[in-house]
């Protein structure tokens, strides 16, 4: 009864509190597709931009609202996977499970391409090729230390991130009351970002979402939550922190960027550094460029192999001599 009781108190210090969720959610949540993509959905939708950040956010919280409450009244290893086969079947649940692998192995391409390019910021000369197989490696080991090393590494980049962004809104904002070099004849430019319009909105609403991608990986980490109950709360404090991060960060940056500077390549929050003549700051936001595309890296691949594990014990992916002793078995009883 005392080993019982010792065991029960090991296992809750294991668990997670709900800000630690929290922070992963933010870790795993703020990367490439908030630093990056972000200049796509500014492309098409301008100044609309803001709103449809807004929308994107909203809609995210009653997804992953309706998540953590399924995760309160049954904690599973395989989250949304395992509810859809609870809920409508097995083959529900493997095309669920095999769809959310396969769009999360071309999110791992895409991040390590977003990496490798940010890291030729500083050394052009390198291939492509090597700097993906080198985070490769990294984020792999990562992923083997165990939820826990994930947790902790998640929580890390989550304080760089943020700490980042909101070191751009306080320069930004300085920059734009007090006026820098360059800056005043650029503010005038403000103005081309309107009149996109819906249609517009509509089209950029696709990148926005990609920005919020990874709460599902927060859903997964759930299950390991010392109280079940909090896994609302977490969603929807970090919700609401990146939202505000977001709206006031990219609200900044259209005062600065003109149309013509922004490209799909370049990240709207280093652009107006460089038009402030700030290269150290350059420098810092690119290396948290790298950090927030290795933090969804490293998510990613905790996603794919949690589904996949859940996915093995389900029997809905077997490893390949089981498959062959299935059909050698088959073509024995015949």
């Amino acid at each position: 009864m005392v080993t019982s009781r010792h065991s029960n108190r090991d296992d809750n210090k294991n668990k997670l509190s709900w800000w630690q969720l929290m922070m992963f959610g933010v870790g795993c949540t703020i990367g490439t597709g908030f630093f990056l993509g972000s200049s796509i959905a500014i492309q098409k939708s301008g100044f609309m931009v803001l709103f449809i950040f807004l929308l994107a956010a909203l809609a995210t919280l009653f997804v992953y609202d309706a998540l953590a409450q399924m995760t309160v009244l049954n904690p599973e290893k395989g989250s949304f996977r395992s509810y859809v086969k609870e809920a409508y079947g097995r083959w529900a649940g493997f095309g669920m499970g095999w769809l959310y692998w396969s769009s999360e192995m071309l999110i791992l391409g895409s991040s390590l391409t977003a990496i490798g390019i940010f890291t030729q910021f500083w050394f052009p000369s390198l291939p492509l090729w090597l700097l993906a197989a080198g985070y490769s490696v990294l984020a792999l080991f990562v992923v083997i230390l165990g939820s826990k090393g994930i947790n902790k590494t998640e929580n890390i980049f989550a304080i760089v991130k943020v700490a980042a962004i909101m070191m751009f809104i306080l320069v930004a904002g300085i920059a734009f009351i007090k006026g820098t070099n360059g800056v005043k004849s650029i503010q005038g430019s403000a103005i081309q970002w309107f009149g996109s319009g819906w249609t517009g909105a509509w089209r950029g609403l696709l990148y926005a979402f990609y920005a919020f991608s990874g709460i599902e990986v927060m859903g997964f980490m759930a299950v390991n939550l010392r109280n079940p109950q909090d896994a609302p709360k977490a969603g929807r404090f970090m919700l609401l922190a990146i939202t505000v991060l977001y709206v006031f960060s990219l609200g900044l940056a259209l005062l600065f960027i003109a149309k013509d500077h922004l490209t799909p390549d370049r990240s709207p929050l280093l652009i107006p550094l460089e038009i402030m003549g700030l290269p150290v700051l350059v420098h810092i936001m690119n290396a948290v460029l790298i950090i927030a595309g290795f933090s969804i890296l490293v998510a990613s691949l905790y996603g794919v192999s949690t589904m996949l594990v859940a996915l093995a014990e389900g029997g809905d992916a077997r490893p390949g001599w089981q498959i062959g002793k299935a059909r050698s078995s088959c073509r024995f009883m015949r």
